[in-house]
Formats: structure tokens, C-alpha cells, sequence
């Protein structure tokens, strides 16, 4: 009897020595926060068998820096086409002038105090003359060919005139101003009301200036003065 009294006391007294004797064994909750935190995190893993993936974030745009940036390159501007600089070539009376497009020659220079005829008189006025200038043309271009009044120009003692029309033909001369088919030759007058006492007048024709490159020109004083032969076109 008292040996198994003796024996219940020491198992008594190592149940109280020994640690942890006596108590329940619940799983330590410390060792799985996650657990822990989140008691039904078993039963939505049972449930769910689906894993999310983790959000992906787009990456900024990316902007140019000042110093990769790139300046707009300049508009090129077609460069400008020279003109051909502009010939100017002096008519000298009983000398013509040519080039590949056309001959001029001065005919004459005559005043006229008037110009009468059955039907009409022109009469230059109180103190005043016509002058005019007897020219032969020959279109040698391949195209018909127009003298235009519009590029005649004239100075007289330093003052610029305008030419004039009369009615009446001197020496039979038509006016000037026409058209003249290839390859022919015709004759004309130019007339301009001039002082009795003139002492210089300046000629300019720049009706080739914009195809040719050419401005002609001629300067007179009344020593030129010379009586053309009567209009012939066959002797022009």
C-alpha cells in the first residue's frame, strides 16, 4: 500500500516539474500570422481554386527630353532664277541691226510742219512739228511677231512725249505698229508732236526686251534729219 502511494506521488511531482504537464495542446496560432489574421483564409482557398495575378502597372510615356528634341528643320526656298541681263543696242541710221529673231534698220527722219491729203490735214499746232522716224523691220522668228506701241518711249530735250497718230501717211508709210508673219519685211513710221526748236530727242523700244533680252534705242538732233524714199516693199 505504501509503495504505490509513493509511486503516486511521483508522478504527482513530475507532472509539476516537467512544462507544459497538464495542458491542452492547441496548435501555436504565432507561428502563421496569415492564419491568424484571416481565420476563414482556408475555407476561400478550398472554394476558389483561381490565383490572381498580381496588377501590372503600364509604364510612364515617354516624353523627349530639351536635349533629344528635335528642332523642325527650315523650309527650303527654291533658289531664284537670274534674268538674263537685258542687251541695250543703239540704232545708228543707215545701219541695221539684227540677231536671230529680227532686222531693223532705220530709214529716215523727217519733220513736218502738217500732213495734208485730198480728204484730212493734220497740223502738228502753234509751235510745233511732226516728227517722224521711218523704220524696216524683218521678223526672222519662226512665230509672227506684233510691234506694240505700249513699249515705245521717247524723250525730247530731257522731257519725256508720248507719240501721236495722224491720218495721213507720209511718204506713203503705213503706221509701224502691225503684225509681221514670219519671214517677212515691212516698212513704217513712228510720229510724235515735237517744239519747232528741239534740239534732241531719245528713242527706246523694249518690245523684245522680255523674249530677247534686248532694248533698242537710238538718240537724234536735226542733223539727222533724212528724206526716206517713197514707200516700196519690195525695195525695203
Amino acid at each position: 500500500m505504501s509503495k504505490k502511494v509513493y509511486l503516486t506521488l511521483l508522478v504527482i511531482l513530475l507532472c509539476i516539474t516537467m512544462p507544459g504537464c497538464g495542458k491542452s495542446e492547441n496548435p501555436d496560432i504565432s507561428a502563421n500570422p496569415e492564419a491568424s489574421s484571416n481565420p476563414s483564409s482556408g475555407a476561400d482557398n478550398n472554394n476558389n481554386n483561381t490565383t490572381e495575378l498580381p496588377e501590372i502597372s503600364e509604364p510612364p510615356e515617354e516624353t523627349e527630353s530639351p536635349e533629344t528634341t528635335k528642332n523642325p528643320e527650315p523650309e527650303q526656298t527654291p533658289g531664284k532664277t537670274k534674268k538674263p541681263k537685258t542687251e541695250t543696242v543703239t540704232l545708228v541710221p543707215d545701219q541695221q541691226y539684227s540677231d536671230d529673231n529680227k532686222a531693223v534698220k532705220i530709214l529716215g527722219l523727217k519733220e513736218y510742219q502738217k500732213l495734208e491729203s485730198e480728204n484730212y490735214t493734220d497740223k502738228a499746232g502753234k509751235g510745233k512739228k511732226f516728227l517722224v522716224l521711218f523704220l524696216s523691220i524683218t521678223n526672222t522668228a519662226s512665230e509672227e511677231d506684233y510691234i506694240n506701241y505700249n513699249y515705245v518711249s521717247a524723250k525730247v530735250d530731257g522731257k519725256s512725249i508720248e507719240n501721236t497718230s495722224i491720218i495721213n501717211e507720209p511718204k506713203s508709210y503705213p503706221s509701224i505698229f502691225t503684225h509681221i508673219p514670219s519671214g517677212s519685211t515691212i516698212g513704217g513710221f513712228i510720229v510724235w508732236k515735237v517744239p519747232e526748236d528741239w534740239k534732241k530727242m531719245e528713242f527706246v523700244y523694249n518690245g523684245w526686251k522680255d523674249r530677247d533680252n534686248v532694248s533698242l534705242k537710238a538718240t537724234f538732233t536735226p542733223d539727222d534729219l533724212s528724206d526716206p524714199l517713197i514707200y516700196n516693199p519690195n525695195n525695203l
